[in-house]
């Protein structure tokens, strides 16, 4: 069986990236419960599972298309810009 030279790195990062989504989502949902009445819960998920679905569509094509046209530098460099854009927003919310 043949195994590449970084078989382990590409084995943490694919582990890193589980426990990452599993975090995120679970504060995610986490905070969307706060944000909103008890009563407005199931409209609020909706809408949340709506808004991340479109985003991720179209961070996707972005993406893909910076990679196409300019390679991984460019697209993961949008990618930070667009992480800590969005870091901010939420550390301003009170």
């Amino acid at each position: 069986m043949f195994l590449p030279a970084n078989f382990w790195l590409l084995v943490l990062v694919f582990m890193l990236g589980g426990v990452q989504v599993a975090i995120e989502e679970t504060l995610e949902d986490s905070f969307c419960a706060e944000l909103v009445e008890p009563a407005q819960h199931g409209m609020a998920f909706g809408v949340l599972a709506t808004v991340n679905g479109a985003g991720d569509f179209l961070s996707s094509v972005i993406v893909g298309l910076l990679w196409s046209a300019f390679g991984p530098t460019l697209a993961f460099g949008y990618s930070v810009l667009l992480f800590i854009a969005g870091a901010v927003l939420v550390a301003r919310i009170r």
